[in-house]
């Protein structure tokens, strides 16, 4: 063999073992690489909220994931992360330990994390005092306006609403009052619709149909939930369906402040003379809407009214009501109660 033969030969023989080694220093790379990817620990329960700020370099978030020792390597996760083609999008993200690279990455791609938010909506609260309780709720991202505007859309899943009268599109008497755990970045819309589930699970089912005596049932139970304490729920329905019976007016002072938008206020002989659907001192038989959003108890109360003769009471300053028969005996009991236990 000729040297130069023997040249080239050497020449291709270092190639091959330089080819070789980089295999076999690839396949080293790779399988430490694999393994560098793995879940960092065995994880937890809760797992953990991240945050992405705004302009966050994949490289500063790989470095605070393995800091936090949600990653087992910064320099293979960015690596592996740019061949996935990930782009960062501000937010919060919930993230474990246990998790591989490639579910991290999973995450940080698909949608962001919320966060629970509890608020409470007490029994009798009106549509005004809704909105402005989650206006006011810490975590939730819904103004006043918002809620509101919630309200006047169409598609909420809720065919009892067909009880209301043709024409009429409020939804008070149907936002169920009750305790809600709903995620922060939750919509107007869908807290709306979630009221109107819980109204149709723990309030339609009380009522007999859903046709205008429902409707009326529920009128009712908003007014005894506005006017009574519930052991006078009963009691009070009575005195409404004897007033009702022989055409005489309700003359409810909870109506008429509702009509002008001022519920749990007390009612002036000025607010009295003020012409609304809702004065029922003007005005016979029910108001045209609930006048809030009664709780379930105050709705059984409507439909199990207690048999008595009464037409009249009063509620003295410690939330009992005292009933009479004629208003004679009325006037009396409010001489005797309306400013004393």
């Amino acid at each position: 063999m000729k040297n130069g033969q023997r040249g080239r030969l050497g020449v291709l023989f270092a190639l091959v073992g330089v080819v070789v080694v980089l295999a076999l220093l690839a396949g080293a790379v790779f399988v430490y690489g694999r393994i560098e990817l793995e879940p960092a620990y065995a994880g937890s329960e809760a797992g953990t909220v991240i945050t992405v700020s705004p302009g966050e370099s994949l490289d500063q978030l790989a470095n605070s994931l393995e800091n936090q020792g949600l990653i087992k390597s910064a320099l293979f996760f960015s690596a592996y992360a740019r061949i996935r083609g990930v782009h960062l999008h501000a937010g919060l993200y919930q993230v474990d330990s246990a998790m591989e690279a490639s579910e991290i990455i999973n995450v940080l791609d698909g949608p962001q994390y919320c966060r629970a938010v509890t608020f409470v909506i007490p029994e009798g609260f009106t549509i005004d005092q809704i909105a402005e309780r989650i206006a006011t709720t810490k975590g939730l991202d819904i103004t006043r306006t918002e809620y509101l505007a919630a309200l006047a859309q169409s598609g909420y899943t809720a065919p009892f609403l067909s009880m209301r009268p043709t024409g009429d599109t409020s939804l008070e008497g149907f936002l169920f009052p009750a305790t809600y755990t709903v995620p922060d970045c939750v919509t107007a819309y869908e807290v709306v619709q979630k009221q109107l589930t819980a109204f149709g699970e723990d309030v339609l089912p009380l009522l007999p149909s859903s046709g205008a005596k429902a409707y009326a049932d529920l009128i009712t139970g908003s007014i005894l939930q506005a006017e009574v304490l519930p052991p006078d729920f009963a009691d009070v329905a009575s005195v409404i369906d004897n007033r009702l019976a022989i055409d005489m007016d309700l003359q409810l002072d909870t109506t008429v402040m509702y009509g002008l938008h001022e519920s749990g206020q007390l009612m002036s002989l000025a607010d009295e003379a003020i012409d609304t659907p809702y004065n029922t001192f003007m005005n016979p038989g029910l108001p045209p809407t609930p006048i809030d959003n009664p709780g379930a108890a105050a709705v059984k109360g409507a439909l199990n009214p207690a048999s008595t003769p009464d037409l009249f009471y009063v509620t003295d300053p410690c939330g009992v009501a005292h009933y009479s028969v004629t208003e004679a005996e009325h006037q009396q009991a409010v001489n005797e109660y309306e400013d004393h236990c």
